[in-house]
Parts: C-alpha cells; structure tokens; sequence
C-alpha cells in the first residue's frame, strides 16, 4: 500500500472496544485513522481513495500465530501428509505411492501417531526401504520428537547409532533425532525450501493470520532456513514473520541469533522433548513405560545462565518446555537468574516459555511474577486431552486432569499466547479459539474474548509491539474480514447464560464457534491487501 492510498471500509461489523457499534473505519498509510459507524463515514467518504463495501462482514485484528515451524508446514502441504493414517500399513503404502510419483531422492512426511491407531506397532525400517524404492525417507511423528526413517538417511548420518534416541529398526527420538533431522533439512533444496515458504505464508494469510513467529535452531531447520524465510518474508507482501533462534548463548546463540536478525534467542531451545516420544521431562515415570522419566537436555544452571546472559545482551530468551520437571527446572533456572541480573530486568526482557504444559502452582507464580510471556496451544488438549487419549495413557488421568492450565494462568496474571505449533497441529485461528474455549477441563476454559486476545494481541505484546492487535485510531491496519453466521459475548461459565446479543451492554461480540467456523475474506498487513484481492479489490499501491 502506498504513502498515498487512503481506504475507507464501510457496511462492516467492526470488533473495536474503542467503539463497540462501529461499522466503518479508514486506513492511511498502513494505519487507522478513523472508527465510527456508516453515517459517520459520509464524511471521509471524499478523502479516500478507495471505498470498499465489506457487504456486512466481521472485520477484526488479525491473528498472531506466534510458534510456527513455516518450512515443515509447507512441506507437509506438499509432501506427504500422515496425520490421517491409521496404521502401519497405510504408512508404508503412502510411502510407495509418493516413491512411485516423484524420483526426486528424497520423501518427506509429517503427522503420524501412534496413539491413534487400533495396533501402534511401527513399520520396521526395513519395510520403509522397500516402499521408498531407494529414496531417503525422513517422516516426523506428529510431535516432530521422533521420526522413522530410511536406512539411507541413517547411513549417511555417521555417528548416530551411538547416540541417544537411536533406534536399529523403530523410530529415532532424542539426540539420534535431531542429528537426522538436521541432515534431513540439509537435503531440501533451494528452490524447494522457498516453494514450502511461500505455501505457508500463503495459507496463514488465507487465515488472517497476520503474523507468524518462527521458531528457528541449529537443529530445527539450521541458521540458512531462518534467514531464507526472513529474506522472503521481508520481500512478498504477506504476513509479518518474527524469526526465534534457539540455542544456547554460550554456544554461539546470540551471535547468531543477532546475525540472523532474530528477535530472540531461544523459542524452541528444548529443555526437554515431548509427551508423545516419551521424552517430555517428568518427576514421575510413565504410566505406560515404566523405566522411563523422559529427557532433561538442559540442567536448571544452563536455563539460568542462558537467561542471564540474553538479559544482559537484550534478547528475548526462550524455551521447549514440557514436563512437569522441566517446568520446574525452568521455574529454578529463572530463579537463579533474577538473583543475578535482578527481578526488573528479567522482567523487561518478557523472556518465554512454549508449550509450558504442566506448570504447577508454584512455576506459575514464579514465571509470572518475572515476567514470562507463556506460549500455548490449545489444540494439543483437543486432540490428547480427551478422556482414554494420549495425556491419560502417558500420565494417568490425575495427571493428564491438570495439564495445560489457560485459565489460571490468566487468571494469575499471566501473558498467555496461542497459536499452533504448526505443523504439529494446523494454522488455523478460529479452531484454536475454540478449542481454548472447550478445554477437556471445565476450570480451564476461557472466554472466547480472552482467547481471541491472546491469538491476537497477546502475540503482538510478546514481540513488545503494544499498538498492534486491535482496531484503534493509530492502530497498525493488521486485519481481517471473515464471513460469520452470528456472533455473540460468550462465557464459560455453565451457571450464567453463555451469550447475549443485547446492544446495550456495549461489548463487541465474536463469532459463534459451534458450527461452521468463519471464512476469511480478506486479510491486510499494514493496511495491503495480502489475501482477498476478489472480495476487496487488489491494492494499487
């Protein structure tokens, strides 16, 4: 959009608590200038150059997916995508379906699981060969902590079968994971790295997605991904990409985090693995594997060093964390750190933990009262909290009953974002709205008012962006039409009525989020059009 184009949207319902019964609003410059309603907008009718009749549609802030990994989610989009498969078997035949369509040496998949079949059995490594044909095969569990593999990928990984996590036949997990995965990425080529990119940016537009925070590391997708997607993203108009680099500061992490031009040093620097590869930290072992307690990778003086030396350079430090006792190795190491730097400056840093799923009382109140910004998706509860699901099989149902804790959080205080973990579970905004609002546990569900506030502004606050994420005069124009049904002012509370539509209470309502979810129309960044050129008109500027 050019310094000169004004845009004035009319015949909308606008999401603003500036003014709850707007209708209309103007954008110059990539910002807002003016909210009000339809008669009001008579009189910039005159002053824009462009006036745009939205026909009745919901125009809001846009969503901040702030945990995403764009180049597995765009090569899931375009290669093999497992998370419908439901045995061993469909496995190996989506293998020798792709083997057969492309020679192009390597296959790669994302998204199955396990839990979700009748027989969990994996399919042997042997059997992956002779279905991939020859091809290097590297197919991440859907929790992206362990994957199977060919045994030509593991045999050109030297060193790997003596390293932790290393499996002869079944999947690799743990250190044997991230060695493979990293040679795995290596193998991508230019073209189709930026081919998945440019797939991801896309579909987080075509979501109102209006901003997406990479969750970058030596081993995720190594230092040239993030600068790849970095330079695109700064290239096509599209959504904002903010780039996290995870790894250590005394490994080089914030002299490469700062060369990158990365936001953060840390994201998805793991201190443990996942729930789902029985390598997410516990105090307790797993109910269904008895001899195992999972993986600590980071000791509680290596989180604290790490916080104190990003403090002290100004970065935003980060981490993976997961079980109960890497939560509270977190909760210590960010102790030990404000002992060191001193609670204000933690503070200013709004440093973060992701996933943060089995905080207890005393870590919630700890990282609050430092300041932590926690990073969250609620898809995770829908597809494992259910009752008999994979929470409840790994932990037993006490311990899956208090998981993923969005509501005392907040009710604490606390800097809650959400958002997807894509490709782990979808770019899809509404669906991790909902699903905050509907957690398996009654006591943690949210309002979708909060929920929505922290899939959109709560990203932007974790960046320390405090102006964009809502639609005000001086606002940033980060936005997006949706077409919806009925909307309403929800509450989770069984014991007072779930909705109003009564005007006078001067709350902007939300979709309704039982059926169908919203389409999106249109989505802008900095007032441009990146998604819905049809319905709005492509942007001269």
């Amino acid at each position: 959009m050019s310094a000169s184009t004004r845009t004035l949207l009319v015949n909308a319902e606008v999401y603003s608590s500036s003014d709850p019964f707007a209708t209309a609003l103007m954008i110059d410059d990539g910002v807002i200038t003016w909210v009000g309603d339809d008669a009001g907008a008579r009189v910039h009718t005159d002053l824009a150059h462009r006036v745009v009749d939205l026909e009745g549609a919901f125009v809001a802030p846009g969503f901040v997916d702030s945990h995403v990994h764009a180049t597995s989610t765009g090569l899931r989009l375009v290669g093999l995508d497992l998370s419908d498969t439901r045995s061993a078997q469909d496995v190996l035949d989506a293998v020798e379906r792709r083997a057969m369509e492309s020679t192009t040496g390597f296959i790669y998949g994302h998204g199955w699981d396990e839990t979700m079949w009748s027989d969990p059995r994996l399919p042997s490594r042997s059997q992956i060969d002779q279905a991939a044909r020859g091809q290097h095969v590297y197919m991440s569990r859907i929790d992206v902590h362990s994957a199977l593999v060919s045994t030509s990928l593991v045999d050109r990984c030297r060193g790997v079968d003596g390293v932790a996590g290393f499996s002869s036949e079944g999947a690799v997990s743990q250190s044997a994971h991230h060695l493979i995965r990293e040679l795995a990425f290596e193998q991508i080529s230019t073209r189709d790295r930026r081919e998945a990119q440019l797939a991801t940016l896309s579909l987080a537009a075509s979501r109102g997605v209006v901003a997406l925070h990479e969750m970058g590391g030596p081993t995720i997708g190594g230092a040239e991904d993030l600068r790849t997607l970095l330079e695109l993203a700064g290239d096509k108009a599209g959504p904002k990409v903010e780039g996290y680099w995870g790894q250590l500061a005394s490994e080089g992490g914030i002299e490469q985090a700062r060369e990158l031009g990365a936001s953060g040093v840390g994201g998805d620097l793991f201190v443990d693995g996942s729930l789902g590869s029985h390598s997410a930290a516990l105090d307790r072992p797993y109910c269904d594997a008895a001899d195992i307690r999972g993986v600590l990778y980071l000791s509680e003086d290596d989180i604290a060093d790490h916080l104190v030396e990003a403090t002290r350079a100004g970065f935003q430090a980060g981490f993976h964390v997961i079980g109960d006792a890497a939560c509270a190795a977190v909760a210590a190491g960010f102790r030990r750190a404000a002992d060191i730097v001193g609670e204000q400056m933690l503070r200013a840093r709004r440093h973060r933990l992701e996933h943060a799923e089995m905080l207890s009382d005393a870590d919630i109140a700890t990282v609050i009262n430092l300041g932590a910004c926690v990073s969250m998706q609620p898809i995770f509860d829908a597809l494992w909290g259910v009752p008999d699901g994979m929470y409840a099989t790994r932990l037993g149902h006490e311990r899956a009953g208090s998981m993923n804790r969005f509501a005392t959080i907040v009710a604490a205080g606390g800097h809650l974002v959400l958002n997807s973990d894509s490709p782990v579970t979808p770019i899809d905004p509404w669906s991790i709205v909902r699903a905050a609002t509907n957690h398996t546990v009654p006591d943690e569900r949210m309002t979708a008012r909060a929920a929505f506030a922290a899939a959109t502004r709560g990203g932007w606050r974790a960046i320390g962006d405090s102006r964009a994420g809502v639609i005000s005069v001086g606002a940033p124009a980060h936005l997006a039409a949706w077409r919806v049904a009925e909307r309403d002012v929800h509450v989770p509370d069984t014991r007072v009525a779930g909705w109003s539509t009564d005007p006078r209470s001067g709350t902007p309502g939300l979709p309704v989020l039982t059926g169908d979810l919203p389409e999106c129309l249109a989505t802008w960044v900095h007032g441009r059009v990146v998604f819905g050129d049809d319905v709005v008109g492509a942007d001269s500027g």
